[in-house]
This record gives C-alpha cells, structure tokens and sequence, in this order.
C-alpha cells in the first residue's frame, strides 16, 4: 500500500464475508490471513456499495480526545508532550485494541465503556471482519455521535480556560 495510489487502495472488493481483495494491487486476502489484533482504530475502507467502513467519518468525538490531549502542554511546557503519550497508551489499552474491553477489571472495563475508541474499533472490525452493513453498525454510530455532541463542546471550553491560563501565566512559548 505504502506506494499504491489512492484510487487502487480504495477500490476494494468483498466477495464474500470476511474476504477483501484489491485487485488494481493483486491482493488478496481471506478472513484465515486477516488478524483483528493487526487492524488500526483509524481505518476507513472504501466499500463498493459506497459507504465507508468507519460510521462517523467526521471523527468529532475522535478529535475532541486530541484536543483534550492537546490542553496537557499548555497545563505543563515540560512534561505536556510526555504526559499527552501517557494519555494515549492509556486509551489504547482500555479501548479493546490489544484485546477485547471485557477481560478488563471492572472498573477499567467501565472506563472502556465510556472512551470513543472502543465503539470506533468495534464498527470498523464488524465492517471490515464480517460485512457489517452501515445499518449493523448504527448503534455504535448512534453512541459516536452522542458522544461527539458532548465532548467536542466540552473539550474546546477546555481548552479556551488552559489556553486562558497559560497566557495569564506566561507558560506559552514562542518558537521561529
């Protein structure tokens, strides 16, 4: 894929369930060759009746984590960047992507249950793994959307009072 064009990667054929073949790249693979540990949070497959394997491809509940994750520099200068990769090693283990959200401890598996990537990872491995049609994967798309009505609000406020707070303290740097 890496220098396939984007025409190619995106015409994708399903013959059958939990089999995908590009054949503009001669790749084909069926559901033995396909690990579900392997699949990335972020992908979006052009499917051939039209309709993207990922439900929400605004991503509004996506990009609200990124901006929460961008208030931690503005918090703290030095420690921010570090910090922010902490924020996401964590939400990766409680989301289901190195393994399913209910081998977790309870309050943990609750913690799963609240973040936007569990539901994100879900729809995609049911589109992807077993032909899911966009309206098998409407309640996740239901909660994604949800979600995103309340947290993109919520994290640009955030954000306007970090930012607020940073600049009343002298903590921004200007760089160039």
């Amino acid at each position: 894929f890496k220098r396939a064009a984007v025409e190619a990667i995106l015409r994708l054929e399903r013959p059958a369930p939990g089999h995908l073949r590009w054949p503009d790249l001669d790749i084909d693979l069926g559901h033995n060759n396909l690990n579900p540990k392997e699949l990335s949070a972020s992908v979006d497959v052009h499917v051939k009746n039209g309709w993207l394997g990922y439900p929400a491809n605004d991503d509004w509940e996506i990009n609200s984590l990124g901006i929460f994750t961008a208030i931690l520099p503005l918090l703290s200068p030095e420690k921010g960047e570090q910090m922010a990769f902490a924020v996401q090693g964590i939400l990766l283990l409680l989301s289901g992507v190195y393994y399913p959200i209910t081998v977790l401890p309870l309050p943990l598996h609750l913690a799963g249950l609240l973040s936007p990537l569990t539901y994100t990872l879900s729809a995609v491995r049911d589109a992807l793994l077993h032909g899911a049609s966009p309206s098998n994967v409407l309640p996740s798309a239901a909660i994604l959307l949800a979600m995103g009505l309340v947290l993109v609000p919520a994290s640009v406020w955030c954000f306007n009072r970090a930012e607020a707070r940073a600049k009343r303290l002298g903590l921004l740097k200007r760089s160039g």
